[in-house]
């Protein structure tokens, strides 16, 4: 056998009513107008007494203290003060506004937890957003999106669009019909709703789970040659059944799967996040609490969301990221600054189907040191077994590093952003955005860029959550550049408060090396067979020169074509394999060309004993 990928094998109780506000009781008649009856009202409003569940809450915990009535519980602890301008370490370039703040007032001034997608076809941009001005100050939703026809330079702001939005957006395009899709907290479950005009408009479309939802996210299976095309998938912490993570999909974004458990009983879970692979696996990393410490954990699916079999944990027993300080004022995780925290991962696949995982924790012990830094692995087979730990941040400062987000472009790149507060040494208050690249499919990175022009100081809004300042952001890539949001605090027409801004990350000419097949399993003397396609990346027109290394001793190398036009393509044999000891190896193949290298690792599993008879 050779260039196979192992893909693997595919209530409550109300025990007083005491529990249940007077505010609650007074909101049973309109709750039960909006689709909530008083009896699940009252359930829902115990779960803001229930320790066990509230910590992990995110949206769904400021829609349940005002449903219930329990507004003084909001936003009761400040940020830090910040005396400068916000226009400290300013570097060349400029960041974009995608709202439009102009016209917000008031204290709720909010836009964060930034989700975006793009159509190709049309080149549309698709921007949602948590937006605070529209929720508290104007009533008509907490959630807003945007949009950019010119690849993100300018924005038109469409404002809010269903006043039972309650924010938590997470937005595709789905390639079967041409449309964006968006899922946002609604009436305290799911709601889902469609753009079918490019982006101008958003249509409420379903209703796909009711009652103690929460920080859903969305993933589409855009490949046409897999068996689920066009299949939606969803997942979330469900806080009304078990608070485990959930998952359900649609093949129309109107009618919906029953839901599934993904995540196992009784462990403290949150912020899943989905992603399909190329051959329309589909996969859900989240954060599982274990106390002082978190585990990375991770699940697939082979049958389009029916069944799911859970991978190795791309980390365990890390230390969970929490200011100590912060922590007592916050009443639960949180960060220098009163910054509430939820140290969930992201994951991405490359087009060869590699799978990439992102996450953040304290990589020194709680109380000492560094509280956060961002980590990466990756895994050749599907989540079974990962790659050594990458730290990505290079700072050598004693500073946070927090909120990654990742994204694997079309060529095999990957892009890793995080806020930052290297450039505030002395406070660790002031934050910027940063980000890491790695051309080679995630083997190397470059050194962090900082894309922020400024930096900005932290200021949380009195009529939210507790220390809330967001969960979550997103990114995007197409073959020439990342498209990366990020809320920040700077200066906006005398005020500071949370705004979404994109910042491009422009890839200059270069090439990509990249393989569909990196595992083989050879039984000697067979060869093992690996095909390697060069992408052309914005006209680069250098021969590559293929070289390797880590060939097992006693067998051999070749390349059919050496060097490669970028564009094209070679095949990697090892051969003489009889002449090699059994074993798992790590081949390492790179392509030169101007200056630059771009390597991958392919694995080898080679046999030299005869199987004994049946």
């Amino acid at each position: 056998m050779t260039g196979s990928r192992r893909n693997g094998v595919a209530g409550l109780c109300l025990t007083a009513l005491t529990a249940v506000s007077v505010g609650a009781m007074a909101e049973q008649g309109k709750a039960k107008e909006e689709g909530m009856s008083g009896r699940e009202l009252m359930r829902a409003c115990a779960m803001l007494d229930d320790s066990s569940k509230r910590p992990f809450m995110d949206g769904l915990l400021n829609y349940l203290l005002v449903k219930c009535g329990r507004q003084n519980e909001l936003g009761r602890v400040a940020s830090v003060p910040y005396d400068g301008d916000g226009e400290e370490n300013r570097i060349p370039g400029t960041d974009v506004l995608v709202n439009d703040p102009s016209g917000d007032s008031g204290t709720s001034r909010t836009q964060n937890e930034t989700s975006i997608a793009r159509d190709p076809v049309t080149g549309t941009l698709c921007s949602g957003f948590n937006d605070s001005f529209s929720g508290v100050t104007e009533g008509t939703g907490f959630t807003g999106f945007a949009r950019s026809t010119d690849g993100g330079d300018t924005w038109a702001d469409n404002g809010a669009f269903d006043p039972a939005s309650s924010g938590d957006p997470s937005m595709i395009w789905r390639q079967a019909d041409g449309n964006f899709y968006l899922a946002t907290l609604r009436n305290g479950g799911l709601g889902i709703y469609r753009s079918t005009d490019d982006c101008q408009t958003m249509d409420f479309i379903s209703q796909a789970s009711d009652g103690g939802d929460d920080k859903e996210l969305l993933a589409v299976d855009n490949n046409v040659g897999s068996p689920n095309f066009g299949r939606i998938y969803m997942v979330w912490t469900d806080f009304g059944i078990d608070a485990s993570i959930y998952s359900i999909f649609s093949d129309d974004g109107v009618n919906w799967s029953s839901q599934v458990r993904i995540s196992a009983p009784g462990e403290g879970v949150q912020g899943a996040w989905p992603i399909v692979a190329p051959d329309g696996t589909f996969y859900v990393a989240w954060v599982r609490f274990n106390g002082a410490t978190v585990d990375m954990q991770i699940t697939r699916s082979t049958d389009g969301g029916v069944t799911f079999t859970r991978g190795t944990n791309p980390l365990t027993d890390g230390t969970n990221p929490a200011d100590a300080a912060a922590t007592g004022a916050c009443g639960r995780s949180a960060l220098n600054g009163n910054v509430r925290y939820l140290a969930s991962p992201q994951i991405a696949v490359t087009p060869n189907g590699d799978l990439h995982v992102v996450y953040p924790y304290d990589p020194d012990g709680a109380n000492t040191g560094d509280t956060i830094d961002v980590f990466y692995r990756r895994s050749l087979d599907g989540g079974d077994t990962w790659l050594p730990e990458v730290r990505i941040n290079d700072d050598t400062t004693l500073t946070d590093q927090f909120f990654p987000t990742l994204s694997a472009g079309p060529t095999g790149r990957i892009v890793i952003t995080w806020y930052d507060r290297r450039n505030d040494p002395a406070n660790n208050l002031l934050v910027d955005y940063y980000s890491a690249t790695s051309e080679d499919g995630g083997a190397s990175f470059g050194p962090n860029e900082r894309l922020s022009d400024v930096s900005s100081p932290i200021v949380l809004d009195p009529n939210l959550a507790t220390c809330y300042h967001g969960d979550y952001d997103q990114q995007i890539q197409t073959e020439s550049a990342a498209i990366i949001q990020w809320a920040d605090d700077r200066d906006v027409n005398g005020q500071n408060d949370p705004n979404t801004y994109v910042d491009r990350n422009v890839f200059a000419p270069d090439f990509a090396l990249q393989t569909t097949d990196p595992i083989a399993q050879v039984c000697a003397p067979d060869d093992a067979v690996y095909n390697l396609n060069i992408t052309q990346i914005l006209d680069f027109d250098d021969p590559v020169a293929m070289s390797s290394a880590n060939v097992p001793a006693g067998a051999t190398g070749n390349f059919s074509v050496n060097p490669v036009a970028p564009g094209g393509s070679t095949v990697f044999t090892v051969g003489n394999t009889d002449g090699a000891v059994a074993g798992d190896y790590v081949i390492d193949v790179t392509g030169t060309a101007d200056g630059r290298s771009r390597s991958a690792q392919l694995m080898l599993g080679l046999s030299t004993d005869i199987p004994a008879a049946v």
